[in-house]
């Protein structure tokens, strides 16, 4: 083979080599960013499953509501004591607690109370039947038996004069209805003086108080309420007492334990009703 020939051949075979080299640094290259590439779309895939959906799809949270509301079943165990009458036929009366169970035939109860800032509306309604011995008024009397119903509607304002996050005072001015209705049953060794009488009346009584809520070690609530009222209006005086202990149980219910009187000195002609009733309340309920 000639000189010309054998250098044709080596530029030939140098020429194939370096379009060799060309592709494989070609191929590489590309090989290179498709793994770039592919790990990039990983990662991004990974950053958007842990991420969570844009605030454009969220729903919106409605805004709390400035108004909060109590609801309670109170259970008053309590006793009677004053003096009752009908047409002037006036009877003593006496009903300690502890005998309230078998005197008492029909007895419920509830409490509604709303408030929205220092401003507040408080009503609670209470009946009860009540059956039995009562006390004689004279030597010539052999016994008296009584039957006695009683429905009071409450309703309050009331106004925040403290308004702190471990204690709420508040002033309250509201009025009570009574209506009672009262039943004498009179036996006497005197047949004229046997008598079997009854009637009704029903009145409202206007009052000032106040209500004390007070947080002690959690979930111990301390509760204090007082009224006085009638101012002559309707009753010569008309008033009321509570103090107890509030156990949260959960977010939305609590129960209450306490010791409760009202008194009540009414008279209209014939018709009195001279009574403190008095005893220990149970209470559970609602907030929301």
């Amino acid at each position: 083979m000639g000189f010309g020939c054998r250098k044709a051949v080596i530029r030939s075979r140098h020429i194939s080599l370096r379009f060799l080299t060309l592709e494989t640094n070609i191929t590489t290259h590309i090989i290179m960013k498709l793994h770039h590439l592919m790990a990039v779309i990983a990662l991004t895939a990974s950053a958007h499953a842990g991420t969570p959906a844009p605030a454009a799809t969220l729903e919106p949270i409605p805004a709390a509501s400035d108004w909060e509301f109590r609801l309670g079943l109170p259970g008053w165990i309590s006793g009677i004591e004053g003096d009752v009458g009908v047409f002037g036929a006036v009877s003593a009366i006496d009903v300690p607690f502890d005998d309230i169970v078998s005197n008492l035939d029909m007895v419920a109860a509830a409490n509604f109370e709303a408030r929205k800032g220092r401003w507040g509306l408080l009503t609670g309604l209470a009946y009860m039947e009540l059956s039995g011995a009562a006390g004689t008024p004279g030597p010539l009397i052999n016994n008296v038996t009584l039957e006695m119903s009683q429905l009071m509607i409450d309703a309050a304002v009331s106004y925040a004069l403290v308004d702190g996050a471990s204690c709420r005072v508040e002033l309250l001015g509201g009025a009570r209805y009574n209506h009672i209705d009262l039943g004498l049953n009179i036996t006497s060794p005197l047949p004229v003086l046997n008598r079997d009488i009854s009637g009704d009346k029903g009145w409202v009584d206007p009052y000032v108080g106040f209500l004390t809520r007070a947080k002690l070690a959690e979930p111990l609530t301390l509760v204090l309420k007082g009224d006085i009222g009638g101012f002559g209006v309707s009753s010569d005086i008309t008033w009321q007492a509570y103090a107890g202990l509030e156990y949260q149980i959960s977010k939305h219910m609590y129960a209450g334990l306490g010791y409760r009187a009202l008194g009540v000195d009414y008279t209209d002609g014939g018709f009195t009703y001279d009574v403190i009733t008095s005893g220990i309340q149970i209470e559970l309920g609602l907030k929301f």
